[in-house]
């Protein structure tokens, strides 16, 4: 569990990396918690988010999936659910 603890640290870097320089949010303070909306991320700007995890990990979210994300917190949940599967497929290998 600890591991997971420290992929999650690592992915809300990334997102506020790729929010910052790709995207052009100025994201000073923001946590899990917070909406995309609060954030001042449209629809399209989430989609766009999703695009650029998707890109960095090599890893693929379903459209139905993508439409449960409204908050940080459950783009974090799937990328790690993903990049779980996808360790669980190269282990069984």
């Amino acid at each position: 569990m600890g591991g997971l603890h420290v992929e999650r640290k690592k992915l809300m870097a990334k997102f506020v990396e790729i929010a910052s320089e790709k995207m052009g949010k100025d994201l000073e303070t923001v946590d899990e918690e917070n909406t995309f909306e609060e954030l001042g991320f449209d629809s399209i700007d989430v989609i766009d988010l999703v695009m650029f995890f998707e890109d960095e990990f090599a890893l693929r979210i379903e459209d139905e999936e993508i439409s449960k994300i409204r908050k940080v917190k459950d783009l974090i949940d799937i990328v790690i659910k993903k990049l779980e599967e996808i360790d669980d497929e190269v282990s069984e290998s």
